[in-house]
């Protein structure tokens, strides 16, 4: 599990210092930024040997939200935009914080860039590629301030 979270680490640290992302849904960091960046975290894990992983659509009453699950672990980076959490990463397997969400298994598929409409595709791989060569160009496991 270190692997995991020094991964989930990495891109996290990557999506708030890098300049260039040119994401809108990343403007705001974590606020409103789950969506986007549980297809990113996919991604890069599957990128990174940790394979394919799903992207997990829940809501709460008026607030919706993201994260990534494989095999009963859930991976969140944007959990940190609620009132109450402070962990910038979650990585837990079962029960708590999230399960006040009610999940919705249509809106649950492959957290892969591929899976997305042609329209969001292009903007998330756009994006991916400039967080990917930013944690290339400052090192991998680097330390994180987070």
């Amino acid at each position: 599990m270190s692997e995991l979270r020094a991964l989930a680490m990495e891109l996290r640290h990557a999506i708030i210092e890098c300049p260039d992302v040119d994401l809108l849904s990343l403007e705001r960091f974590p606020v409103g930024s789950c969506g986007d960046t549980s297809v990113l975290l996919g991604q890069y894990l599957h990128d990174n040997g940790q394979g394919v992983w799903t992207y997990v659509s829940a809501w709460d009453g008026g607030s919706t939200h993201a994260w990534i699950e494989k095999n009963g672990l859930r991976i969140d980076l944007t959990a940190d935009q609620f009132d109450g959490v402070r962990e910038p990463v979650i990585i837990a397997s079962g029960g708590g914080w999230h399960d006040r969400f009610t999940v919705d298994p249509a809106a649950s598929h492959g957290a892969l860039i591929d899976v997305r409409e042609d329209f969001a595709r292009r903007d998330l791989l756009r994006a991916y590629q400039r967080l990917t060569a930013f944690i290339n160009r400052h090192g991998r496991g680097a330390p994180s301030p987070l």
